[in-house]
Order: structure tokens, then C-alpha cells, then sequence
């Protein structure tokens, strides 16, 4: 498995390389006008007027790479925006945006509704061209309401894929060593997996450092939110309602690329099928690297088969920090969610599920992976 046929770098995992861009071509200016004044004209009331004076433009005349990606992260961030943000969630988007949206998702395999993809992997900046991915070097490309939290919110998660960025390599070494019968390297790679979830659970921490709960829930949530029950139109697309999730951290292909890898199965009604769902949100090659994962030599099986004390313990090592991981992240968004709710419809996850119960179930099933 060569990582460059997925879209993914040695190095920095699934986050872009090069940088994202921070500019459309000059035909689409209006694009990037309307990203630079969003913060503005959403305080103000205005977005919904300056998103229907947008002009039609055909999204065809984009290069595929950064391009898309960028033109992808601002009209689905517009989109949310339009709909979530106002004092009546809207029921359609105007056929400026939406035909442009759905274009553009389309070609990039992806759903028309601003997810992990773009708010995350394609929205950020180096301030040191040439310093680490660390969110105290960078700043994001685009951001709703703007302000301090919402920038950390995004960065920090950007933290988290840049920690785990060796994963995919480690991993493809590590069914490199099962396919050789080589035990001993196995046990090499799976230390150094080991090193860079911890690497991952410390930078998922620092997210408390510069997001405030209350903030968090009250301006920044809502526009991570997906559509309604009833569904959104997309004018000039499609009369018929369509109904999307919203931004979720199950949507990162580093942690179901880390369940993939050691064969840690998500079988149950509770937690499976939307893992399955999110996978439609994340970019196409990304979505084909762990399909191809999954279909790889089973870590765990050649583990177990082994039977060695050593590398069963370094094994269930990487069971136990991903397991922490989980649980660090269902702290996180009891407190961040649930404790900021005032009803039970409120205290759903972005990505529209009963997220305590859903990251419970996930936990457990990672937990039970272990090898006795």
C-alpha cells in the first residue's frame, strides 16, 4: 500500500500536503469576499441577504487538489451558516450556493454539508511557514462567528490529526512485519503506535486550554449541526428534501484507520452503522485507504496466533491508550454538550446521535478487543 495513492503524507497522516491554499482563482472572488466578511455580516444579520446576492458561478473551472478543497470548505460553511444561523433554521439554500455545492462535493466524493474534512483537515494556516503542525502555529483559513475559541476548536482538532500524522505509515509497517511472519518488527511498530496515541490523547486535552464550554455550545455548535429531520433543499438541484449529518469527530479516518488496523470491531446497532455512515463524509481515498485496511492481514488474529507475552502486552497497550482516548472524549463532550444543554433534543452530538451512548458503546467494544 503506497500512502501517496490515498491522499495520505508519511508524516502528517490526513491532513493536506502541501498546505491548504488561501485564495480562489480571480473568478471566484466573490467566494473568498464573502468567506472574509462572514463573521461580520453574521453578527449583524446579514449573511442570509449577501449569500442570495451571490452570483452564479460554475465551479467546473476549478482544478481538483486544493482548489476544490477550498472552494468546498467555504460553500458548505456557507451553507451551515444559512441554514443553522438566524432566528428560524432555513429550510432551502438558494440555487447561487447550492448547485455550486453540490458540484463540488460531487466531485470530491463527498456530501454537500460542511464536515471533518473541511472545517478541520483544510482549514488551517502556518504562521511559521516552515514551524511544526502545532496549533500555536497555526491559524484557521475560515471560521463562522470568528473569536479565540472557535479558532482553538478547530486547531486543537487539527492538533490531534497532526499528533497521530505517522499512524497510517506505522500501520501499513506493522502488516508489512505479518506478512513477512516477522514478529519482533511487529512489536517494534506497535510501540511506536503505542507513542503516537498518547502523542494523539495529549494534544485531544489541550482543546480545554482556550475553548470555553458555555462559548462553545452557544456559538460554535450550532453551525456544526446537520440538517433537520424534515431535510434541506438544495434549490436548482432537487425539490425533494435531502437530509445530511453534521461536522462529527467520527468523521477523522485516523481513529477508524487506528480500529481498522488492529481489528477492533464495531458490531453493535449502537455504534457500527453510523462509523459506516461517516465514512460517506470523509474524503474518497481516505474512505478507500481504510477499506483497504480493513480487508489487510488481521493484527489482532496474528497476534493471538503468536501467542507471545510480550507482544500480546504491546497490543493490549494500544487497546488501552485508544481506549483512554475514547473515554477522554466522551468527558469532553458531556462537558461540552450535555452539561451546557437545557433539554434532551440539545444534548445530541453534532453529528446528530446520542453521543453518550454511542461513544459508551464504542469505548466497550474497544476495550473488549484486548487479548487475554
Amino acid at each position: 500500500m503506497n500512502l501517496a495513492d490515498y491522499d495520505i503524507d508519511p508524516k502528517r497522516g490526513f491532513l493536506p500536503n502541501p498546505d491548504p491554499i488561501t485564495n480562489l482563482p480571480q473568478q471566484y472572488k466573490s467566494w473568498d469576499e464573502l468567506g472574509a466578511t462572514m463573521p461580520l455580516l453574521l453578527a449583524g444579520g446579514k449573511f442570509r441577504i449577501s449569500v442570495r446576492n451571490l452570483p452564479m458561478l460554475d465551479s467546473n473551472r476549478l482544478n481538483d487538489g486544493p482548489e476544490l478543497e477550498r472552494a468546498m470548505m467555504l460553500l458548505s460553511m456557507f451553507a451551515n451558516a444559512y441554514i443553522n444561523w438566524g432566528e428560524k433554521i432555513k429550510k432551502s439554500i438558494p440555487s447561487n450556493l447550492a448547485v455550486a455545492l453540490w458540484e463540488v462535493a460531487h466531485r470530491l466524493g463527498r456530501q454537500p454539508i460542511s464536515s471533518h474534512a473541511s472545517i478541520v483537515l483544510n482549514n488551517w494556516k502556518r504562521i511559521d511557514t516552515r514551524g511544526p503542525l502545532i496549533p500555536e502555529n497555526l491559524d484557521t483559513v475560515q471560521n463562522f462567528l470568528g473569536g479565540k475559541d472557535e479558532d482553538w476548536f478547530f486547531l486543537s482538532t487539527v492538533g490531534v490529526e497532526s499528533a497521530g500524522g505517522e499512524v497510517p505509515k506505522i500501520l501499513i509497517a506493522a502488516i508489512d512485519a505479518i506478512e513477512t511472519d516477522n514478529s519482533k518488527l511487529l512489536h517494534k511498530h506497535l510501540v511506536r503506535l503505542s507513542t503516537a496515541i498518547e502523542k494523539m490523547l495529549v494534544a485531544l486535552k489541550r482543546m480545554y486550554e482556550h475553548c470555553e464550554p458555555k462559548l462553545f455550545f452557544e456559538r460554535i455548535r450550532p453551525f456544526l449541526t446537520g440538517w433537520e429531520p424534515k431535510g434541506v433543499i438544495y434549490e436548482g438541484i432537487d425539490t425533494k428534501p435531502k437530509i445530511f449529518i453534521g461536522g462529527s469527530a467520527a468523521q477523522s479516518s485516523l481513529l477508524q484507520a487506528i480500529d481498522s488496523g488492529l481489528g477492533i470491531q464495531h458490531k453493535s446497532q449502537a455504534s457500527g452503522p453510523f462509523l459506516a455512515e461517516m465514512r460517506k463524509y470523509m474524503p474518497a481515498n481516505h474512505r478507500t485507504f481504510l477499506s483497504q485496511l480493513d480487508a489487510a492481514p488481521s493484527i489482532s488474529k496474528y497476534v493471538e496466533k503468536i501467542n507471545d507475552t510480550l507482544l500480546s502486552n504491546t497490543f493490549n497497550s494500544c487497546v488501552s491508550l485508544l481506549n483512554t482516548f475514547r473515554q477522554k472524549h466522551l468527558e469532553m463532550a458531556i462537558t461540552y454538550i450535555s452539561k451546557q444543554a437545557n433539554d434532551e433534543k440539545a444534548a445530541t452530538g453534532t453529528g446528530g446521535t446520542e453521543f453518550v451512548q454511542f461513544l459508551s458503546k464504542a469505548k466497550s467494544e474497544t476495550d473488549s478487543s484486548k487479548i487475554n
